[in-house]
This record gives C-alpha cells, sequence and structure tokens, in this order.
C-alpha cells in the first residue's frame, strides 16, 4: 500500500437520530444524480463509524485516494497527496438544520483508534477535519473542532493539520 499522506475525518452530514451504513453510503455516493444520488465513479469515504462504534470498511486499503479528486489542492495553498476519508454517522442536528458533533462514545473510541492507528502506520499522517480544507471551509463539518479533539487524545502536534488562514 502506497504511504498515506492525509487522513481526513468527516461527518455524513445527517441527523442525529439517522442510521447508515457502508451501502447507503456507496448506493448515496454512486447512483446517478436524477435517481437521488451523487452520480460519483465511487464512493467519497473509505471508512464508515457507526453510531454503535463499529468500523466499515467503504473503499479497501489498497486503493487510496489521490487527494487532487476531492478538490483540495484547488485552494490557495494547494495540498497534494494521497488521502483516507474517515466518516462518523450523524454530524448534523436532528432535522438537519445546523452542524452539530452527534458523535456517540462508542464512534469517539473508534475515531481514536482508528486515528492513533494511521500514525503508528504512518508517522508523518496529517490528520485535519473536512472543513480546514480550503475549498470546503463553509461546510462545517465534521460538527467540531478536529485539531482541539485531536490534541484532547494526545495526538502528537506534528500529525495535527495547521490551518494557517
Amino acid at each position: 500500500m502506497k504511504s498515506i499522506d492525509y487522513l481526513i475525518i468527516q461527518s455524513t452530514n445527517t441527523g442525529e437520530q439517522k442510521e447508515l451504513d457502508k451501502a447507503d453510503i456507496i448506493f448515496q455516493h454512486t447512483s446517478p444524480v436524477r435517481k437521488g444520488g451523487l452520480g460519483w465513479s465511487r464512493p467519497g469515504l473509505d471508512y464508515l463509524v457507526l453510531k454503535e462504534g463499529t468500523l466499515q470498511t467503504i473503499i479497501s486499503e489498497d486503493n487510496p485516494t489521490t487527494v487532487d479528486l476531492w478538490d483540495i489542492s484547488q485552494g490557495k495553498d494547494g495540498i497534494t497527496g494521497i488521502a483516507k476519508h474517515i466518516a462518523y454517522v450523524g454530524g448534523r442536528t436532528l432535522k438537519e438544520a445546523w452542524s452539530k458533533d452527534t458523535r456517540t462514545e462508542a464512534q469517539k473510541a473508534t475515531l481514536e483508534a482508528i486515528v492513533k492507528f494511521y500514525i503508528l502506520r504512518f508517522p508523518n499522517v496529517i490528520v485535519m477535519g473536512f472543513d480546514e480544507i480550503e475549498s470546503k471551509a463553509n461546510s462545517e463539518n465534521p460538527g467540531f473542532s478536529t485539531s482541539d479533539w485531536l490534541a484532547e487524545i494526545g495526538i502528537p502536534e506534528q500529525n495535527i493539520y495547521k490551518n494557517y488562514k
């Protein structure tokens, strides 16, 4: 497997009570627009953390995403490299009106484990929130300050993305 440069944390941007699994994500991302999907050639997430903390693999580790495909390098300070995207189910209020940190304790534990695993496996990986990508700055996704949370769980400063806006 290629070395991973970025681990991007995001939410599914769905209501706090909504239940989803990887089949829902694959359907939503790859179905034609006329059928309510996004019409993409492949899902935009590599991993999904369910409400009870189960980690589901959507795209295998041997098939990482080139960051440019996700519009990250279109900002003023382009970011290039290989990224893995991990999302937790939720991220919005009940009626999906606002962004909200809806992570369950089980989701937090799984996210922490996967972040620490990637740092052990790829010591130079940079971990960032989806909304820290310049072209996605208005998305309010994942619904919490990723850099603050990473510091709280003891992630080394060298692995936390520094947004110099």
